[in-house]
């Protein structure tokens, strides 16, 4: 189980033995949008998708196949059988959300297939 304050804004649900597949989600995107906008990128759900999806090809090629996104505009939301991929990239999510500059990196180095700028 893990520590739902860790990952905080983000929530990680954990699937149980009839339903094994774990969603990762969050909804208080606006407070970190204005840096979305700085670099001309949507601060929203699809925005977010965008951002997860860049690290989770270049740094998780291993798990890129069994993480599965599904965000609307309002809500970011990422969903995977592989509870410890889904783990990881929440830890770096939750990470650039809590630092703006960290999150400017990422937001500028993501791959633009994935976040259009």
């Amino acid at each position: 189980m893990t520590d739902a304050s860790a990952l905080a804004p983000f929530r990680l649900d954990e699937g149980c033995e009839s339903d094994p597949s774990h969603c990762l989600y969050f909804v208080e995107m606006d407070q970190v949008a204005d840096v979305f906008e700085e670099h001309d990128a949507e601060g929203n759900g699809h925005g977010w998708e965008g951002l997860a999806e860049s690290p989770v090809h270049s740094r998780m090629p291993e798990s890129a196949d069994k993480i599965h996104f599904g965000s609307e505009s309002d809500t970011f939301v990422v969903t995977s059988p592989d509870l410890k991929a889904l783990t990881e990239l929440a830890v770096l999510l939750h990470s650039a959300f809590h630092n703006r500059e960290l999150l400017s990196h990422y937001i500028q180095t993501a791959d633009p297939r994935f976040l259009d700028r």
